[in-house]
């Protein structure tokens, strides 16, 4: 029974809902009828025949607008909306320069950078093995200063410390040597173990192949000229008023980056150079670098 009169109860409730809403919008209806209405608006023709007409054009006022004026950071500043100047960061002086931008007509102005790369090389380690005297027991060797050119006799136990390096051993003793195109021979084999004070480390030299620190080193030189400088990768150097800061070397492709200042330019001049087509044999005689 109590569900019998809950349905009976929704139903009633649902009709009643019904009927309000029929009574509210038919109310409605009967007051919008007997709403006064006032006369529909007549509509006045004209025999005149139709005439087309069209408005002025607009005034359209050319203007050509003035080059732009020079900026607070200096008369090199000044650039188009869509071709944005050239910056640059120098992180020595820790400042940004801009190289105004050159439109479409311009020609980029010629300047002699004064510097050519000739070769780019791996860097030797400061000592070389290249020979070896003496017998069993009492071996010598003959070792070659990379940097003052200097080739003297060394046994174990000797310090050179223009080099902050000690040869702790040396030895001499057959090793088999693998000849290309031929069949694997021994050979005595000159092995010299130095320890490198500036690093802590031991490096092994053989007098059969020249040892490399990882590191490149360029050979630069003044256009026209044969005496190449050995730059490395973060030094500067002077050429007259002209300063050169070596940014980066490649060994492939052969490379470096370098940044120009002098007083006559307005900012940095950075750029890379390539190999000069002379270069075919070794670099000519180093200059001393500039203190």
């Amino acid at each position: 029974m109590s569900a019998f009169g809950k349905e009976n109860f929704l139903l009633f409730a649902a009709l009643a809902v019904a009927g309000v809403s029929a009574g509210v919008f038919g109310t409605l209806a009967w007051r919008n009828g007997q709403s006064p209405r006032g006369p529909a608006p007549r509509v006045e023709l004209t025999d005149a025949p139709y005439k087309p007409t069209a408005t002025d054009a607009a005034v359209v006022k050319a203007e050509a607008w003035s080059p732009p004026s020079a900026q607070s950071k200096g008369r090199d500043w000044v650039y188009d909306a869509f071709t944005p100047p050239e910056i640059f960061y120098n992180a020595r002086s820790k400042h940004f320069t801009v190289k105004p931008p050159l439109s479409a007509t311009d020609e980029a102005p010629e300047e002699a950078f004064g510097l050519e790369l000739v070769s780019v090389r791996p860097e030797p380690f400061r000592l070389q093995l290249i020979g070896y005297v003496g017998g069993e027991g009492d071996w010598r060797g003959t070792f070659e200063n990379v940097v003052s050119g200097e080739v003297f006799l060394a046994a174990a136990g000797r310090r050179v410390p223009s080099l902050a390096l000690t040869i702790k051993s040396l030895e001499v003793k057959p090793v088999a040597v693998a000849l290309p195109q031929s069949m694997t021979t021994r050979q005595r084999v000159a092995t010299a173990v130095v320890r490198d004070e500036k690093t802590g480390r031991d490096i092994v030299l053989t007098h059969r192949e020249r040892h490399f620190t990882g590191g490149l080193s360029a050979f630069v030189a003044q256009p026209g000229q044969t005496a190449v400088r050995e730059v490395r990768a973060g030094e500067t150097f002077r050429l007259g008023e002209a300063s050169y800061h070596i940014e980066k070397i490649l060994f492939t492709p052969p490379s470096v980056e370098i940044t120009k200042e002098s007083p006559s330019l307005s900012q940095p001049d950075l750029r890379t150079l390539t190999p000069r087509e002379a270069d075919e044999h070794a670099p000519g005689e180093p200059v001393a670098p500039s203190q």
